[in-house]
């Protein structure tokens, strides 16, 4: 199945219920368009209680309903942008969805057995199927299985009826957002290979001080390496579900990091964004990214700093020059 190549942002990370019918996302759509973007991650949140639960929610205060995201989709397609539409299990526990894990079956008390991962599965599924469907009705091109799921990933026997009743609602490609890849640690899954192309958590760092895009790059160049491997491997181009850097002093370092604080560095970011492709946009088994993120949701007092926010948004920084240029290429 052919899949476009994506040059765009990720959008409504933890928005709550009634953000997407609001005059001020309206107004972001229009600033998205006006920075080039081809494409948006658009982003539901789905809840459940704890890490532990084994039941995801859709949720008065955090879910946007379904009518307001067929909206939301309209307007960026009335713009011309494509829509990925990515579910997001979050857990009000605040702690990351990539922890949600469970014993296996066992029968310490005898004949009490309790399947937490079927249950699990059995209502991620149904989740899924929701979320397909109404990307089916809304026309988006692209529908995300699932995002940095990294307890859940090794439950190979449960992942291709998730894809399969997500390919029974839904025609379009279908992807999954793998967590960041480390060369050497496991990464690749059977079941990655149901799927149309790959998507991974790009948050690769370099350790110098203050590098330019050059530098960048130079240090990325082996994990694009192990990356083409990767794509090889399961016969599936890859992209970049999400990448990005906080525009913060060191920011290179580690990009993934949205809790420490520092000063502002719009360079940083900049030059992050610019080193990444660089890195990767010779390489024909990469599809492109979306940049994580275009707005910021929640407050994070650390990121207000005197020379400006350093947060992973791009709009108004040195970034939002490097993205325009890009996307104004062929």
């Amino acid at each position: 199945m052919k899949t476009p190549f994506l040059k765009g942002v990720s959008y409504g990370f933890m928005a709550p219920a009634g953000t997407y019918r609001s005059e001020a996302a309206q107004r972001e759509v229009e600033a998205i368009h006006a920075i080039g973007a081809n494409a948006v991650a658009l982003i539901v949140t789905v809840v459940q209680e704890r890490y532990s639960s084994t039941r995801m929610v859709a949720d008065f205060r955090h879910t946007p309903g379904d009518l307001e995201i067929a909206g939301i989709i309209d307007a960026f397609h009335r713009r011309g942008i494509r829509v990925m539409l990515k579910p997001m299990i979050e857990c009000l526990d605040s702690v990351w969805r990539g922890h949600i894990r469970f014993p296996p079956t066992q029968q310490m008390v005898q004949g009490v057995q309790t399947d937490y991962w079927g249950q699990w599965f059995s209502h991620y599924a149904d989740c899924m199927a929701h979320y397909a469907r109404l990307a089916q009705d809304s026309g988006a091109e692209l529908f995300c299985v699932g995002c940095e799921l990294l307890g859940c990933e090794p439950q190979e026997a449960y992942w291709p009826e998730v894809i399969a009743r997500v390919r029974s609602e839904y025609t379009g490609p279908v992807t999954y957002n793998a967590d960041q890849f480390r060369p050497g640690q496991p990464f690749v899954r059977n079941w990655f290979r149901l799927l149309d192309l790959l998507g991974v958590s790009f948050y690769s760092g370099v350790p110098d001080v203050d590098p330019d895009a050059e530098k960048i790059a130079e240090g990325l160049h082996p994990v694009a390496d192990a990356l083409e491997a990767v794509s090889q491997d399961i016969a599936l181009p890859l992209f970049f579900a999400e990448c990005g850097a906080r525009s913060v002093a060191g920011g290179t370092r580690e990009p993934w990091r949205y809790d420490v604080e520092g000063a502002y560095d719009g360079a940083a970011q900049a030059n992050y964004l610019e080193g990444v492709l660089k890195a990767f946009s010779a390489r024909a088994w990469w599809r492109g990214l979306l940049w994580w993120k275009w707005d910021e949701q929640q407050r994070r007092p650390h990121y207000n700093q005197p020379g400006g926010d350093t947060g992973f948004t791009i709009a108004g920084k040195p970034a939002a020059a490097v993205f325009r240029r890009w996307t104004a290429s062929s």
